[in-house]
């Protein structure tokens, strides 16, 4: 299969295993919510976010399909997908940044905690989705599930809390 080439913050979305069965703008707010760009158009990033799940969806990764009611269009991972060529294509560019950068300093520092911390939001917020939607499949589970949403919930609120605490750093910071 011939070589391509994909963005790494769009990589990083995407390698979630919570990731599946998503809308374009729903990866697109990922995409905004985890560059933190202030001056990151939205429509812009929904034409780039979908050219990217294009490539993937031309390369039979992805899985488009459209309800007939709504018009919504859906992307579900396929069989095809390969999480290590994703993560191949994801290390080169980490090690190229920590060869050329010199030591971490305390802005660079917040961002990177920033960054992390909205990766594992975005995660918690994939898994409640998860739980709502199993719920509603199997109402009789609904015990089991109560108890892991209640946890993924609990810490959803804990990285809040970290993020506020993070961007009001990193605004002083910049103030300064």
């Amino acid at each position: 299969m011939e070589k391509f080439e994909l963005d790494k913050t769009v990589i990083q979305i995407l390698s979630m295993p919570n990731v599946n069965h998503f809308t374009a703008t729903e990866i697109r707010t990922a995409y905004i919510a985890i560059k933190q760009d202030v001056e990151l158009n939205p429509t812009v990033s929904r034409r780039f976010v979908y050219e990217e799940l294009l490539k993937l969806t031309r390369r039979g990764w992805l899985i488009r399909s459209t309800t007939k009611k709504k018009g919504l269009t859906r992307y579900t991972k396929s069989e095809l997908f390969d999480l290590e060529i994703l993560k191949e294509m994801l290390s080169p560019l980490q090690h190229e940044v920590t060869e050329v950068s010199s030591p971490i300093n305390y802005s660079q520092m917040l961002v990177q905690r920033l960054n992390q911390y909205n990766s594992e939001l975005l995660e918690g917020l994939g898994a409640v989705k998860e739980y709502v939607a199993l719920k509603e499949i199997y109402p009789e589970q609904h015990d089991d599930f109560k108890s892991h949403y209640m946890a993924v919930q609990e810490n959803n609120l804990i990285l809040k809390g970290r993020i506020l605490a993070l961007n009001k750093l990193i605004k002083l910071t910049r103030e300064n």
